[in-house]
């Protein structure tokens, strides 16, 4: 699956977007692994709070409502942290800390997956 942001002619973000979409998938997420490649991003779906327990690098994590909007980020996640869920939050979009800065991801953004 690849990620495309939609106000900018289809700007290319990410080569591959890891779909987390059952549970176990959803539950493991980033946890374990030593690195993501800045390529690469991780679609938590349905999900609105996540956790940062057992990672081992930081993370940016991007809330998205049910037409992929964004909703929130938080920039710069340290493992060990619980974030609070956000208000019609239906998808978060895990990316390596700084990603969603270098691709300029703003509040109100409608992302598109493909």
């Amino acid at each position: 699956m690849k990620l495309l942001k939609e106000y900018r002619n289809g700007e290319l973000l990410f080569d591959e977007v890891e779909n987390a979409n059952h549970f176990f998938s959803r539950f493991m997420g980033l946890m374990f692994r030593r690195h993501i490649d800045d390529r690469h991003a991780l679609l938590l779906s349905p999900c609105d709070e996540i956790h940062t327990f057992f990672m081992k690098f930081d993370i940016d994590a991007v809330m998205l409502d049910k037409n992929n909007a964004v909703l929130c980020i938080d920039p710069a996640l340290s493992p060990g942290l619980v974030r609070k869920r956000v208000k019609g939050c239906k998808r978060i979009l895990e990316m390596n800390s700084g990603m969603a800065a270098k691709h300029d991801i703003k509040i109100g953004d409608k992302l598109i997956f493909e």
